[in-house]
């Protein structure tokens, strides 16, 4: 492991078995990062980061969204939420 690599293997079991519930083997589990790709690695200097599906998950495959500024879309979430519960 290098300096920018954190590595977490109750997470990688995790989900390998939430991939086994697929009732197509060949297929992989797609993981969802919203953030950028350049956001994410920027993310590891804080040690922070993202799945290494090259080495570790490999039963996995993941996909940048590039959603620019996440608390925007959290904060608009919470706001639609507010206005359908009232």
């Amino acid at each position: 492991m290098g300096i920018l690599s954190n590595r977490s293997l109750e997470d990688e079991h995790f989900l390998s078995e939430i991939g086994k519930t697929c009732p197509d083997p060949s297929k992989k589990l797609m993981i969802f990062d919203a953030r950028s790709y350049i956001n994410a690695f920027a993310n590891k200097l804080n040690k922070g980061g993202f799945e290494n599906v090259k080495d570790y998950y490999t039963f996995a495959e993941i996909q940048f969204c590039d959603i620019d500024n996440i608390h925007g879309v959290r904060d608009a979430m919470n706001k639609v939420y507010d206005i359908a519960v009232q």
